[in-house]
């Protein structure tokens, strides 16, 4: 399949819900009005649960519970706001995928927010909006899975027996999901520096906006992959100590324990943002 036929299909993909889209042009405005974010959540009743249920868990949660919206965007504020929005856009985009598990595919994708919002935080960057990045960097494989089921279950067996799935793609479809994510999330008006991040999470030195954000995705998708393979402290260590990304971003040995501290939390953020 030719590149321009993939892309001459993106119309193709479920309509996400007004309300979602006009909550997604808020928060991605610097400028939002708090109070109007919460006036247009409290419309959708589903979003007004995550948002509770995210404000009363036990990352956010204070001495009592929180029962409004007002009090729940208060506690956790507009970074985490605008990542279970992200997350429910995404969950009505792309609907349960024969092809793909997706209680897997969110596990995944929040570990991997998790490590990168981590590593942002050492390394100066808004933690808040390299996890969003996090949460969108993969989508493109959600657009392939949708499009294209029946070639992405042949990139995938291919990519289980040991091949690049980013080589898999660009050989079978003439583009890869990172450049498919980018061009979702443009439309979706994210800012550029989020795009390009996601266009160059795989190669983050073609990165040319954001480059550090880029690094920052491949490492945490690195660690993720081989962090649990690592069996001793001293093994860990030297592992961020010789990754190149870490040199390249200045992260030391002594992050080793943050990784342990948050590792696993992924399946419950998935939980707490994604169920209904």
């Amino acid at each position: 399949m030719s590149q321009e036929a993939l892309l001459s299909r993106l119309n193709e993909l479920p309509r996400i819900q007004r309300v979602l889209q006009e909550l997604l042009d808020m928060v991605n405005n610097s400028e939002v009005d708090f109070r109007a974010l919460a006036k247009k959540i409290s419309t959708d009743q589903v979003l007004s649960a995550r948002l509770l249920r995210l404000a009363n868990s036990a990352h956010f949660g204070g001495n009592k519970s929180v029962s409004s919206v007002n009090e729940a965007l208060l506690r956790v504020g507009t970074g985490p706001v605008r990542t279970l929005v992200v997350a429910s856009v995404l969950s009505s985009a792309f609907p349960r995928i024969k092809t793909l598990d997706m209680d897997k595919y969110w596990e995944e994708t929040f570990e991997v927010s998790i490590i990168a919002s981590k590593i942002a935080l050492e390394t100066g960057m808004d933690s808040n909006e390299v996890f969003t990045t996090g949460v969108l960097h993969n989508i493109g494989e959600l657009m392939i899975h949708t499009l294209v089921p029946e070639q992405a279950k042949v990139i995938t067996q291919r990519a289980e027996q040991g091949e690049s799935a980013i080589a898999v793609q660009e050989e079978i479809l003439d583009i890869t999901a990172p450049t498919l994510g980018a061009k979702l999330a443009k439309s979706w008006h994210f800012p550029d520096d989020m795009v390009d991040a996601i266009a160059n999470f795989d190669e983050p030195r073609d990165a040319e906006i954001s480059p550090k954000m880029a690094t920052t995705l491949h490492l945490a998708r690195s660690i993720h992959r081989d962090w649990d393979k690592l069996e001793s402290n001293e093994g860990k260590s030297r592992y961020l100590t010789e990754h190149p990304d870490s040199r390249l971003l200045h992260i030391s040995a002594d992050f080793a324990p943050t990784i342990d501290k948050y590792r696993g939390n992924g399946r419950d953020l998935a939980t707490y943002l994604n169920a209904a």
